[in-house]
């Protein structure tokens, strides 16, 4: 091989093996020099980014006999708490649960709701607790916080808002040799991304101090308020047109599948139907509201639930066995089954049509009584600090909650 050609492979060669030299060096310069900007802390190296995002909140709640008004508020503005929170774009899945707390020698320490999608579920636990016990100063929020940060299903991708709300009036007993005192508890809610936020209730200035350095130790938010929760009701003259429009949406729902799968959908709308029924209208008209977004819709319907199935083409009326039919489409021909379907799926359309038309009528005649109060009075209420708290928050998991509170 003649010299003119030999030259420039040596030449070439070389010049590949200092660069396979250099190369662990030059990575390492890259990496240094990157900009912190470009770091994501909260996503795990590989881990594929989620369709979805996620709402979790877990509502610790002081259930002595001292909160009547905070309970009272809770069943009051569960509903609006849900609803300010699909306004989220993307709208997320949102999860609620309730821890419930008193004291050893109640009739319960602590009582818990899991974290579940499904708020009629949710709210009907809630519906059951009264403020009861309580009598000595402090109260078991040692055990409240610790089950509230590990005893529930927390999520674990990166781009999901996990928070709990401890509200209370009371400090923890310090002198309970099995709990595990509030600093532990903080540390492992940092540990697993999960914000503590505070509310206190009344002005007891030891549960101040403690409920101010619990909201400190993972980025949380502290707010006071009054005995009765700072609650603000707007009641509307559109609220019982509302309700009706929900109680009519609710007959509408109609389930497919083998005997056990429509059971347990028919107990579940005869279940939100009866606890429902006894709610004031304000409560329904928010109830409503919410299951008409998308981030209540699904947890509404539920599985199998036909005309939404059939609407999205994910069943077909053909394929479904006979004896997993709806009770009142078994004895009719295929032409009126199809007609039967489409027939209910226009009479939803058509009360959907109408709930959001008084929905938005609803929502204007609220903005106006809000804007008659004052403002300090609308800041400081029980759903707004809960709102304001999640909206600063959940930006971070690039959650976006751009309007106000809804009541």
């Amino acid at each position: 091989m003649s010299q003119k050609i030999l030259f420039p492979i040596l030449t070439i060669v070389g010049a590949s093996l200092f660069i396979s030299y250099l190369h662990p060096y030059t990575q390492n310069v890259r990496t240094e020099a990157r900009p912190s900007s470009t770091i994501q802390p909260d996503k795990a190296p590989g881990e594929p980014r989620p369709a979805q995002s996620k709402i979790q909140i877990v509502f610790a709640l002081d259930a002595t006999g001292s909160m009547s008004g905070l309970i009272g508020a809770a069943k009051e503005k569960i509903w609006s708490i849900a609803g300010s929170l699909a306004q989220a774009e993307p709208a997320p899945v949102i999860e609620m649960g309730l821890l419930f707390y008193r004291d050893k020698g109640d009739v319960f320490v602590t009582r818990k709701v899991a974290l579940s999608s499904d708020i009629d579920d949710v709210y009907g636990k809630l519906m059951q607790i009264a403020a009861e016990g309580g009598g000595d100063e402090p109260e078991s929020v040692n055990q409240a916080l610790y089950e509230a940060v590990t005893k529930f299903n927390w999520d674990t991708a990166y781009n999901t808002y996990k928070t709990v709300f401890l509200v209370g009036d009371r400090s923890p007993h310090m002198d309970y040799q099995d709990d595990v005192k509030y600093p532990v508890s903080c540390g492992l809610a940092k540990k697993r991304d999960i914000v503590l936020n505070t509310i206190l209730m009344g002005n007891d200035s030891k549960a101040m101090r403690i409920w101010k350095e619990i909201a400190s130790c993972n980025q949380g938010s502290y707010a006071q308020v009054g005995m009765d929760a700072n609650d603000i009701a707007v009641n509307t003259p559109y609220d019982n047109a509302i309700a009706d429009l929900s109680d009519r949406l609710d007959d509408t729902r109609i389930y497919y599948g083998n005997a056990n799968e429509k059971s347990v959908a028919y107990e579940k709308v005869s279940n939100s139907k009866m606890i429902t029924g006894a709610a004031k209208a304000n409560v329904k008209a928010q109830r409503a509201e919410y299951n008409s977004t998308k981030a209540g819709k699904a947890a509404y319907y539920g599985q199998k639930e036909l005309l939404e199935n059939y609407r999205e083409k994910s069943v077909s009326l053909e394929t479904i066995k006979e004896e997993e039919l709806p009770d009142v489409m078994k004895n009719m021909t295929a032409t009126q089954r199809k007609v039967f379907v489409e027939q209910k799926i226009a009479e939803r359309d058509s009360l959907n049509k109408e709930l959001i038309k008084i929905t938005k009528q609803r929502q204007e005649y609220i903005e106006k009584d809000l804007k008659s109060r004052k403002s300090a009075e609308v800041d400081s209420s029980f759903t707004n600090r809960i709102y304001k708290s999640i909206q600063k928050q959940t930006e971070k998991k690039n959650i976006h909650l751009k309007a106000d509170a809804k009541y």
